[in-house]
Parts: structure tokens; sequence; C-alpha cells
């Protein structure tokens, strides 16, 4: 509202993903784009799509209680990103995903959707937002399904 007329001349808008923000600008500067930072989209993916596929998955192993302990405890395993990985990280992370392929796949997205941010183009950009939206909705996962 402080920018009055001026708000007609903003093309795009970075937020994180703020509902409140995200409809402020829609109402005062309809014409902007909206521009969501990539660590509050990776931060969301964490919490909405592997947070909850890992639970899934140990919820189906209950009956394997080793197996079912091992994806309950993944979960700082599967948000870090792979060059923080501490020693014998990198091989349980191996198994883990060798395991589990529904937790496989949301990793490997995780990594696919950071790469929409360093495209050096913009029609890079969409075709890897494609690619990437395609996966997701091939993936039979409805967390993934509902987050794309």
């Amino acid at each position: 509202e402080l920018l009055g007329e001026r708000c007609q001349r903003i093309e795009a808008v970075a937020m994180d993903m703020n509902t409140a923000f995200d409809l402020e600008v829609k109402r005062h500067c309809p014409q902007a784009e909206v521009v969501y930072d990539l660590f509050h989209v990776v931060a969301r993916y964490g919490r909405e799509v592997i947070d909850r596929i890992r639970v899934d998955q140990a919820n189906l192993l209950r009956d394997d209680k080793p197996a079912r302990k091992v994806v309950k405890q993944s979960r700082w395993l599967l948000l870090r990103n792979r060059e923080n990985l501490k020693d014998g990280q990198a091989v349980q992370l191996q198994e883990l995903l060798a395991a589990n392929q529904p937790l496989a796949t949301v990793y490997v997205l995780k990594d696919a959707l950071k790469e929409v941010w360093y495209a050096p183009t913009v029609r890079e950009g969409w075709r890897r937002w494609r690619s990437w939206l395609r996966h997701a909705r091939d993936s039979g996962l409805a967390p993934l399904q509902r987050f794309a």
C-alpha cells in the first residue's frame, strides 16, 4: 500500500512460501511474478514430502523392527545435502536408498528440484521444471504429487 502506483511497475517479488505474503502481492501487484526462494521451497519439500514418505515407509515396516528403526532414524540423513554428509553417512544413505524405492525417489527429486534454480537460462529452467514435475506426477507418491 505504501508504494501506491509504483506497484504497477514491479515485475517480480521474491519471497518464502508464506501464503499471506503471496496474497498481498497478488492483491497490490497483480502483474508481478512471485518467485519462491530455493531455501524455503526445499525446506517445505523436506517437511511435506520427505518426512511424510519416511513416516509412511516406517509404518509399512512395523513388523520388521530393525528396518523400521533405520527408516525412522533417517530424517537428517535424507534432509542433509550429500556434500555435507559426515563420515560413514554416505554409505548409510546409499544402503537406505537401495533398500527403499520411495525414499530413493524423493531424495533424487530433492536434488533435481534444486537444479531448477541453478539453470543457466530461463528456457533451461523451464525444461528442468517440466521434467521434475513429470517425474513427481508419475511417482505414484501422493505427498510428492500434492507438493508438485
